[in-house]
């Protein structure tokens, strides 16, 4: 879930100013352990362009988009300015909780500046916002909503399935929903029309419910405790279910027809995406941190080192330079996050490019750090951290 009040609360022990970083370059970095946040706007504001819609990318999970990553970086603000972002239509959009009410905010690319508010209500949201289709849509804990973004009106609250923990996946018209159900509500993956929320269908799962799905190619890619299961977007019937051990809880990702899923005993699988039979596996003896960033020509795994591998065969094609969990990749240049660090990988050879760290908060006597969230787009990264949102970009000279 998201984390907004535990941060309003740090970044009031904080108080307000702005950090002060050197750009990091050549493999260098910076560390913003100040870690003093201010109110939105920021100043300069960041050159951004592209997208992100959502965490992932899209609705395969792939976290990869075409563009320009940043070669070099320097810090331009750090705010007090809500959760995890998306980026579209030249705007951001993410939760933010203000005396227990969570709204919608649509911001300024540039400064973060609020333009719009849409409250949810007393509500704790999972995950970032999708942004698809003409609406901005999310979870709480109970069910799913679409806010429009014309009009900063939410148009349809979905029906109430409790025991939601993550994001909609939203593809061609269709807002997916799971839940891993209650004592009133059976585990079970909804289908709901974006446009009115009305649900087209449901399946019922077993067991985990803490990972989105994956659609691509007129099929639902969806793990629980039964293995990997592949379901028919138009009416959620089986097409294959694929027994694996330990894959509860693994986010699928889905690229040239294939689906990878890291299962904790037998490490990286990828299975064929028409037929469910397995293609190769791959790192069972090593620990795998995160989800895999996947290209056409590379998969890009987590732990340490971060390696790629062949999307053919799993071979180990490069070792990168450092330890990190893959977060996404634009152009050429690969996101990995290390504890409280982003690093930005070459990844043609594995090459360290920079390095930024993130600074800490005081809650209570405890001291918190880490990334929530990184949200890559060309000319600029946003990273979601304990002491706030950091608007990173190229150097100014």
């Amino acid at each position: 879930m998201t984390r907004p009040r535990t941060r309003r609360r740090a970044l009031q022990v904080l108080g307000t100013g702005l950090a002060a970083t050197l750009a990091g370059c050549g493999g260098g970095g910076s560390r913003t352990d100040a870690g003093v946040s201010a109110e939105p706007p920021g100043s300069p504001a960041l050159d951004a362009a592209g997208t992100w819609p959502s965490r992932r990318y899209d609705a395969t999970n792939a976290a990869v988009a075409d563009g320009t990553g940043l070669p070099d970086i320097e810090t331009y603000w750090i705010l007090d300015a809500g959760d995890v972002p998306v980026v579209a239509d030249g705007a951001l959009y993410n939760w933010q909780t203000d005396a227990s009410r969570t709204a919608l905010t649509r911001r300024e690319s540039g400064t973060a500046a609020a333009v719009e508010r849409v409250s949810l209500g007393d509500v704790d949201t999972n995950g970032p916002p999708t942004v698809a289709a003409g609406g901005v849509y999310g979870t709480d804990a109970e069910r799913a909503y679409r806010v429009d973004v014309a009009g900063d009106a939410i148009r349809w609250r979905g029906p109430e399935m409790s025991g939601i923990e993550v994001s909609p996946t939203v593809a061609d018209g269709v807002v997916y929903v799971r839940t891993g159900g209650d004592e009133n509500t059976d585990a079970h993956l909804r289908a709901l029309d974006a446009e009115t929320g009305a649900t087209r269908w449901r399946h019922g799962t077993r067991g985990e419910a803490s990972s989105p799905v994956a659609v691509a190619d007129d099929t639902v890619s969806l793990t629980d405790r039964d293995g990997l299961h592949a379901l028919d977007t138009r009416n959620g019937e089986t097409r294959w279910h694929r027994p694996l051990s330990d894959v509860g809880g693994s986010t699928p990702v889905v690229s040239n027809e294939t689906v990878f899923v890291v299962d904790d005993a037998a490490g990286l699988v990828a299975v064929d995406a028409r037929t469910g039979e397995e293609r190769w596996r791959a790192l069972g003896d090593t620990a795998i941190a995160g989800t895999p960033v996947v290209a056409d020509d590379a998969v890009h795994v987590g732990g340490d080192p971060l390696v790629s591998l062949d999307p053919s065969d799993g071979r180990v094609a490069t070792e990168f330079e450092a330890a990190g969990r893959p977060v996404g990749r634009r152009g050429g240049t690969l996101y990995a996050v290390d504890r409280d660090t982003l690093r930005a990988f070459d990844v043609a050879d594995g090459r360290q490019r920079w390095w930024y760290g993130t600074g800490s908060a005081n809650v209570g006597d405890t001291v918190v750090r880490g990334i929530d969230g990184v949200t890559p787009v060309d000319g600029a990264v946003y990273v979601s951290a304990a002491d706030g949102l950091h608007g990173i970009g190229r150097p100014q000279s």
